[in-house]
């Protein structure tokens, strides 16, 4: 298992999105924003809901627009309710459960269009993805 999924609370995050996997999966109401070099993401998350993001390659800026949501992120847990903006780090995997309806938005630099090649560039599904990815990154500097 890649260090990063050993740190802080992520094992438990691991286990728990485990369990979810379970049962049946609801698609959230995703809209996707470009301007040039930008992409936002906007996610609407009803009331009761407990999701798990994915693992974000870079910084990103996340945006609680409406509602209130409990998201732990492996370091730390927090209850924020709208409007609250955060820069999140990368490596990262949250878990979150919705107190309200909420909207979640984040936002990326990427010159990427087409959503396939957005979700390449910016998210892995695994932290083996990300490690893997970052140690591409470092050669290539």
């Amino acid at each position: 298992m890649a260090s990063l999924a050993q740190q802080g609370n992520t094992p438990a995050i691991l286990a728990v999105e485990q369990e979810m996997l379970k049962h049946p999966q609801h698609e959230l109401p995703t809209s996707h924003h470009h301007i040039d070099g930008v992409y936002a993401r906007s996610l609407f998350i009803p009331k009761g809901t407990l999701l798990t993001g994915k693992i974000h390659n870079f910084e990103s800026i996340g945006v609680l627009a409406q509602g209130t949501l409990r998201i732990t992120n492996g370091e730390s847990s927090v209850i924020v309710s709208a409007p609250y903006i955060t820069v999140d780090k990368p490596g990262i995997k949250r878990l979150g459960y919705a107190e309200t309806d909420c909207t979640f938005i984040s936002v990326h630099r990427t010159d990427a269009k087409n959503l396939s090649d957005i979700e390449e560039e910016l998210v892995s599904n695994t932290f083996e993805e990300f490690e893997t990815k970052r140690l591409c990154r470092t050669e290539d500097v």
